[in-house]
C-alpha cells in the first residue's frame, strides 16, 4: 500500500500489502498505516481514497489480486478494513471500499434471470460477502460503495442495466439501508461487455449510481462527459436524479473536507517530513508481515563460509512507478549481500526458464533461493514447472554424492503457489513476504539470512 508519487517528485512511504498486514496480526498497525497514507494523500492534495478492497480471496482470485485483499474470512476482512478506514478518517480522508458487492450480487441476479434456483447455500455465501459492508455501516465507517466494472459483464446490455438497478435499489438502498453515494467503475470495461465505453457512465447514472469513474482513454472520456451533459439537458427526471446524487456527495464531503483546507498551500518540505515520520511504522509493519511456512530458522543461518548462493528472481514489472533499477528484485540481492557476501543474482523469465548461466551456477552453489511472483493465473503453471525443473536439476547433482544443496523459496505474491505438489515437504524452506516492494524484500532478506525471526502468521487456510 502506498501513494504512488508526490507531485514534486518525492517518493512516498511504502507499507505492506493488505494481506501482509493481516499476516502481521495486529490491527493497530493497520490503523496507523491508514492514517499515514491519509496524511500523505492530503499532502498531495488528494482527499478521497478508492480503497480498501474488501472482496474475499477465493480460488478464482488472480495472483496479483491476492495480496491486495484482507483474506477469505468475513470477520478478518471486517476488522482490518475497519481499522484502515478509522485511520484514514483520522487523517481527514474519505474512503471508498471497492469490489465488495458486484461479484456475488451479479451472480445472484444472473441466476434470477435464468430461472436458476437460488439455494440456501448460495444465499449464505452472498451474506458472508456482504458481512464486511454491514459491519462497516453499523460502525459508521462506510463512506461510499463502489461497484466494479464486472457489473457490466453480461451478454446483453439491457441485462447490465437491470443488474445495476437491482444491486443499487434492492441491496444497497433497501437491504443495507445505505444512503451514501454509490460509485460505479467504468474505467476499464470487460472485453466482452455489450455496453460501449462511451455510454457506460451514462448508463450507470441512469440506473441509480451517484458517481462514476470515467474511462481511461481521453477521447472516450470526453465523449462520455458530453453524453451525460446531453442527457441532463434533455431529461428533467434525470436532472432531478443528478441533483439528489449531488446532495449525497456534498453531505459526505462536508464531514471531512473544507474549501479553506483544500486551497491552503502545504509546506514545501511536508512530503519528506511525512515519509521520515512514517518510516518506523512501515519498518515495524514489514517486519511483522514476514511469514515462515515451516518450523525452524533459515537454512542459510548455518551455511558453511564461502558457499555460493544463487538468487533466482522473476522478470516482472515493478509494482509502482519508480526511480532506480528496472529490476524490482535488485533490493533483495543488495540486502542479502550485506549478510551473505557470495550471493549471485541471476533473474529468470517465464518464457525462457533455466538458461546455461543458471545451470552453471546450480552445479557449484551451496544454496538456491527461488523467488516466485507470478503476474497472472495463466502463467502459474509455467512458474511451477520452473520450480520442478530446478528441483530435478538439484536432485541430479546430489545423486550419488554427499553434497546437499540448501533450498529456499520466497513467495513475493500469491502464497498459494507454495502449497502445490507438497514441494515444501520435499526439502524446500518457504517464506512469504506478500509483495516485492523494497520494504518487503529488505525485511525478508533479514529472515532468510537468519538475522531475524519471522513474526507473521499465515493469513489463509491452505489445503
Amino acid at each position: 500500500m502506498f501513494v504512488s508519487r508526490f507531485s514534486n517528485g518525492v517518493q512516498s512511504s511504502q507499507f505492506p500489502s493488505p494481506l501482509g498486514c493481516v499476516a502481521g496480526h495486529q490491527t493497530p498497525i493497520l490503523r496507523d498505516i491508514g492514517e499515514a497514507i491519509g496524511k500523505e494523500l492530503r499532502a498531495a492534495a488528494i482527499n478521497w481514497n478508492v480503497a480498501p478492497v474488501i472482496e474475499p480471496i477465493t480460488e478464482l482470485t488472480e495472483p496479483l489480486d491476492v495480496s491486495r485483499r484482507f483474506g477469505s474470512k468475513p470477520e478478518t476482512i471486517s476488522n482490518y478494513t475497519g481499522a484502515f478506514i478509522e485511520g484514514s478518517h483520522t487523517a481527514g480522508v474519505i474512503t471508498c471500499p471497492t469490489e465488495a458487492l458486484t461479484t456475488p450480487l451479479r451472480e445472484a441476479y444472473r441466476r434470477t434471470l435464468d430461472d436458476v434456483e437460488v439455494d440456501e447455500d448460495f444465499l449464505d455465501l452472498v451474506e458472508q460477502d456482504l458481512e464486511p459492508l454491514r459491519k462497516l455501516l453499523t460502525n459508521g465507517l462506510l463512506d461510499c460503495v463502489m461497484l466494479s466494472t464486472t457489473i457490466f459483464d453480461f451478454d446483453d446490455g439491457e441485462r447490465s442495466k437491470k443488474c445495476i438497478r437491482f444491486v443499487i435499489d434492492q441491496f444497497i438502498r433497501e437491504s443495507l439501508r445505505f444512503e451514501g453515494p454509490v460509485v460505479t467503475n467504468c474505467a476499464t470495461l470487460p472485453l466482452d461487455s455489450n455496453i460501449c465505453s462511451v455510454h457506460a457512465p451514462l448508463c450507470a447514472l441512469l440506473c441509480g449510481s451517484d458517481m462514476v469513474c470515467l474511462p481511461i482513454e481521453k477521447d472516450v472520456r470526453l465523449s462520455s462527459i458530453n453524453a451525460i451533459y446531453a442527457a441532463v439537458e434533455a431529461d428533467s427526471a434525470f436532472r432531478s436524479a443528478i441533483k439528489k446524487s449531488s446532495d449525497r456527495v456534498t453531505a459526505l464531503k462536508s464531514q471531512y473536507l473544507s474549501w479553506p483546507a483544500a486551497l491552503s498551500s502545504a509546506p514545501p518540505d511536508l512530503a519528506r517530513s511525512l515519509t521520515a515520520a512514517h518510516a518506523p511504522t512501515a519498518l515495524a509493519a514489514y517486519h511483522r508481515s514476514i511469514t515462515c511456512l515451516q518450523q525452524g530458522s533459515s537454512p542459510l543461518h548455518s551455511l558453511p563460509a564461502g558457499s555460493v548462493i544463487l538468487l533466482m528472481t522473476p522478470t516482472v514489472p515493478p509494482l509502482r512507478a519508480q526511480v532506480g533499477p528496472a529490476d524490482p528484485f535488485e533490493p533483495l540481492g543488495r540486502a542479502l549481500s550485506h549478510h551473505q557476501p557470495r550471493v549471485r543474482h541471476v533473474p529468470y523469465t517465464l518464457s525462457t526458464g533455466l538458461t546455461p548461466t543458471h545451470m552453471a551456477f546450480l552445479e557449484r552453489v551451496g544454496a538456491v533461493i527461488l523467488v516466485l511472483a507470478c503476474p497472472s493465473s495463466a502463467l502459474t503453471e509455467v512458474q511451477l514447472e520452473l520450480w520442478t525443473r530446478v528441483e530435478s536439476v538439484l536432485a541430479g547433482i546430489e545423486e550419488g554424492s554427499d553434497r546437499k544443496v540448501r533450498r529456499l523459496v520466497v513467495s513475493a505474491g500469491d502464497v498459494r503457489d507454495l502449497f502445490h505438489a507438497d514441494r515444501l515437504a520435499k526439502g524446500w524452506w518457504g517464506v512469504a513476504c506478500w509483495d516485492y516492494t523494497q520494504g518487503a524484500l529488505e525485511a525478508v532478506a533479514e529472515v532468510i539470512s537468519g538475522e531475524r525471526e519471522a513474526e507473521g502468521r499465515l493469513p489463509l487456510q491452505m489445503r
